[in-house]
């Protein structure tokens, strides 16, 4: 295999490094119910994923009869305490993921996460799915201050000056399942791969990525091609 020529692999966490939509559920479904609204299945959760709990239970309220500022700010308590109780008793990783990280770290490639999900809880539940120790660092939605999560790229530049290299440097890429995680990376001028298998809110094709994968087995190749 040629040698892999990126330093620095980041991720997206919520469908890209692991499948949270059963355990994000259930905790929306808390948070509605609690408020008597209708429940949300896993698969609606998909869709609703990407920027934040904030976002995704403005959106689930939107959906299921209306949503306010003030009904928000009361029921995000709600949500943020079941799901940082239940993290990680649902959460699987996507086929392959474990055979890359490993292959990439034989090489020396610094791993990191950049999640829109608040940083204590993504650092919790990778640290209860076991996962924690594969990661240079991990990057939240709140880590960089209000408005500066992605899709701005000051999360990715913070990624690159953690794990040791020089922003705009072209040894970093990123991969996730959003148009939020693309341009992010594209903002930051760092090659970017987009995973079909995600919580996709649009066709995969539409996200403008240097490449998609489909399975986790076509990231190493992936990477070898983009590095050229």
């Amino acid at each position: 295999m040629t040698k892999i020529s990126f330093d620095i692999i980041g991720f997206d966490l919520d469908g890209t490094l692991l499948d949270t939509s059963i355990e994000l559920a259930a905790s929306l479904n808390h948070a509605l119910d609690s408020a008597g609204r209708p429940q949300v299945d896993a698969q609606s959760v998909r869709s609703l994923v990407g920027m934040g709990a904030r976002h995704m239970l403005d959106m689930a309220l939107e959906q299921s009869g209306g949503s306010d500022n003030d009904l928000v700010k009361r029921l995000l308590p709600v949500l943020i305490e079941h799901y940082e109780a239940n993290l990680g008793y649902d959460s699987p990783t996507f086929d392959g993921l474990i055979r890359a990280m490993d292959v990439l770290q034989k090489y020396g490639v610094k791993l990191a996460v950049v999640t829109n999900k608040f940083e204590h809880l993504a650092v919790k539940l990778l640290t209860n799915v076991s996962m924690i120790d594969r990661f240079n660092t991990v990057i939240g939605g709140d880590t960089m201050g209000k408005g500066n999560s992605k899709p701005k790229r000051d999360p990715i530049d913070e990624m690159i000056r953690r794990c040791g290299g020089v922003v705009d440097q072209t040894a970093a890429a990123f991969i996730g399942d959003s148009i939020f995680d693309i341009k992010a990376a594209q903002n930051a001028g760092i090659a970017n791969v987009a995973v079909s298998f995600g919580f996709l809110h649009q066709p995969v094709e539409d996200l403008g990525a240097d490449a998609i994968i489909d399975h986790y087995d076509e990231l190493i190749p992936t990477l070898v091609k983009l590095g050229k």
